[in-house]
């Protein structure tokens, strides 16, 4: 029985521990939260949409994290924390010397990100990082179409509103839209279209200056240069109107030699000329693959099946940050520099 552990019981938990629920010989064993209240109701919302057929989940709900990992003594961890309150939390966790999930983005600070990094290398723990996206079969499928062929171009703009928890509009707490939501498709981008080598991005606060408390840009348009020489574009509004989703979260247009292929965890669509669109449906949920590949690793003691580890996962944060920066400084930034 592999006995895994939560540190957060944010809305992200439970569908972690929904898929966790479809795996034979796991045992949710712990949560900890500083909200109690909330901890129990992230269970119950995990229980009543767990495996019709897997047993209830009955985690010991502790508000020490410290606590739960000498009490429970789980074989794995789960980290899901707003982006804020990395940090010696993290270090503590990876001390514990067990594998550890954590979600995405890893921090706020890319030099704590790295810190963070040597720590896991130092330990020689099994980690990964919570972009699932890449273990879907709709986006494995168009990854291995896309290996060795020339890279034309790439785009990905997605138009939301704005979510109703308060520290996402904090700067200093998500880091923006940017940062904290659209690094999805921004990791996407990398996964199927390599490294990026320079960003140049322009941003402003448009429509959002009434909501209180917003310091975060509302509108963001990013020009991005691959180390292959493909150019790229990031947009990005987490202020449309209606949160209109004029396109759906995270998908990624590339365009190849070939074909056009419109990448999403949900479904892909390969365009040819003068042939009928393709579509590539994922054959399970990537929460699912995910826990799957993170599990095993866990029981094996090796990276081999997670498709994110942590120091990937830095690597995505140093995009997003970078956009950042270069739309406050209103210059282009070099990843290399920037890293």
């Amino acid at each position: 029985m592999t006995r895994v552990a939560f540190i957060g019981a944010g809305a992200r938990s439970v569908g972690h521990m929904m898929a966790l629920s479809h795996l034979p010989d796991v045992e949710i064993v712990a949560l900890a939260d500083l909200d109690t209240a909330r901890a129990e109701q992230t269970q119950e919302q995990a229980n009543a949409r767990r495996k019709a057929d897997s047993p209830p989940i009955q985690a010991k709900i502790f508000t020490d994290y410290r606590r739960m990992l000498d009490e429970a003594a789980p074989d794995c961890t789960y980290l899901v924390l707003p982006p804020y309150v990395h940090g010696q939390l993290d270090h503590d966790i990876i001390d514990y010397g067990k594998p550890v999930l954590f979600e995405k983005p890893v921090a706020l600070d890319i030099a704590l990100a790295r810190e963070i990094a040597d720590h896991i290398r130092q330990k020689g723990i099994v980690n990964a990082a919570g972009y699932q996206m890449r273990y879907s079969s709709a986006v494995q499928k168009p990854a291995a179409m896309l290996a060795g062929q020339t890279i034309g171009m790439a785009i990905s703009v997605r138009l939301s509103g704005l979510p109703g928890t308060p520290w996402w509009r904090v700067q200093s707490k998500s880091g923006g839209m940017l940062v904290e939501q659209h690094t999805h498709a921004v990791d996407l981008m990398r996964y199927l279209c390599g490294e990026i080598e320079s960003v140049y991005a322009v941003a402003a606060n448009r429509f959002s200056q009434d909501v209180p408390d917003l310091d975060i840009f509302d509108m963001n348009a990013v020009t991005v240069h691959f180390a292959s020489g493909a150019p790229g574009i990031i947009g990005n509004s987490c202020a449309a109107p209606a949160g209109a989703a004029v396109f759906p979260p995270h998908l990624v247009h590339v365009v190849a030699q070939d074909m056009v292929l419109s990448v999403n965890t949900n479904k892909t669509v390969v365009h040819r000329a003068g042939a009928e669109p393709e579509e590539i449906l994922p054959e399970q949920s990537d929460n699912y693959v995910m826990a799957k590949a993170f599990v095993e690793a866990t029981r094996s003691g090796r990276q081999e099946g997670i498709l994110s580890s942590f120091d990937d996962a830095v690597k995505t944060l140093g995009v997003t940050l970078a956009c950042q920066r270069s739309a406050e400084a209103g210059a282009p930034i070099a990843m290399a520099e920037f890293m």
